[in-house]
């Protein structure tokens, strides 16, 4: 019989009896039969074309971030530009709180 461990390492046993209360010499962890291990067999190829996707991903968002932030970045020294050529005299104008007269709100009354 043999005993799997989670850490991955693989012992060979002579008889089922005694693989109930075995631990892993390198991790301590318990000791199950092969067949009822809790870590599955990984397939490298899957690992590694999971791995170049999410690479590919990562390029994408990076190149659009940058794309992003150079944007951002004229977008914001064009505003200190205008901000600069056309100074403010006074303080803002307040935009009204409430609603015009001849205006009814859409929510008169809540629902439960």
């Amino acid at each position: 019989m043999i005993l799997t461990c989670l850490c991955g390492r693989r012992f060979r046993t002579p008889d089922e009896s005694v693989s109930k209360s075995r631990t892993c010499p390198q991790c301590g962890g318990m000791l199950t039969p092969e067949e009822d291990a809790l870590c599955p067999a990984l397939d490298l190829n899957v690992l590694v074309e999971q791995m170049k996707l999410l690479r590919d991903e990562l390029v994408l968002r990076d190149r659009a971030l940058r794309r992003a932030q150079a944007e951002s970045s004229v977008l914001k020294s064009e505003l200190a530009r205008l901000r600069a050529r056309s100074p403010r005299k006074g303080p803002p104008a307040e935009l009204p709180l409430e609603l015009p007269s001849n205006r009814v709100p859409l929510f008169t009354s809540r629902d439960p």
